[in-house]
């Protein structure tokens, strides 16, 4: 993978893309606890895993309009949403781009402005029982499926064997209702259903898990009859 920079980094919230509005990340990624097991007969420190934490900030330009920063921070009758969000960070503008994805609380909406500047605000999420994943993106930033059809092959060189999580999110739906499935396949030919979504008509966001092996090769699959479905989906191995 190459080095990249800050402009193809995007950010998507419960099926609302929020790129246009933020300006810069701050945290994306967690803590691990290491709690101490140091025994008398050890000349070193041992240690063992423990929970995992983490916050992200981000800040951006204030915007009040629907599915914007503001519309999306105060979801909650003009409050912070009390329920999980579904946060999806891609870190590149191809499939098979790396991305992070995680299942958060907002933990604040702070709003700063002057008569010299734009007015900006800021947000947090705290992960919520789900520690922030790194996995490869299904779509190139987003793709629009104007009919059922099936995304880019993404190639992870091997197979893995501990199972992982789907990450979906549903900018719009022009009509009708869309079904999403992450597809795998040992040989990129033959393929077979790894993971389903629920389908969709309008704004959303999922995450779905499966467990053991997850084959080299995967896609994103839309089943259905609708058009224009925009959609972001990532896959994180275990």
């Amino acid at each position: 993978m190459a080095k990249e920079s800050g402009l193809n980094v995007r950010l998507y919230v419960e099926g609302n893309d929020l790129s246009g509005d933020a300006n810069s990340l701050d945290g994306l990624g967690y803590t691990q606890e290491a709690f101490d097991t140091t025994t008398l007969s050890q000349a070193a420190v041992s240690r063992i895993s423990g929970r995992a934490d983490g916050t992200v900030s981000v800040s951006a330009f204030y915007d009040a309009a629907s599915t914007h920063i503001s519309a999306v921070a105060t979801a909650n009758s003009g409050k912070l949403p009390t329920t999980d969000q579904n946060v999806m960070v891609p870190m590149g503008s191809a499939v098979g781009s790396e991305s992070v994805s995680f299942i958060a609380r907002q933990s604040d909406y702070t709003v700063s402005g002057s008569t010299g500047s734009p007015i900006t605000v800021s947000v947090s999420y705290a992960i919520d029982a789900v520690a922030p994943s790194f996995g490869a993106m299904l779509t190139a930033h987003d793709d629009t499926f104007s009919s059922a059809g099936s995304g880019t092959t993404v190639d992870n060189s091997a197979s893995s064997a501990s199972g992982g999580a789907g990450f979906l999110q549903v900018f719009s739906v022009g009509s009708g209702t869309v079904g999403f499935k992450i597809e795998h396949s040992s040989n990129g030919s033959s393929w077979a259903d790894l993971l389903t979504f629920a389908t969709a008509t309008t704004v959303g966001a999922q995450r779905v898990t499966c467990s053991g092996t997850i084959n080299r090769y995967v896609r994103i699959t839309t089943t259905g009859t609708f058009t224009n479905a925009k959609i972001a989906c990532a896959l994180i191995r275990d």
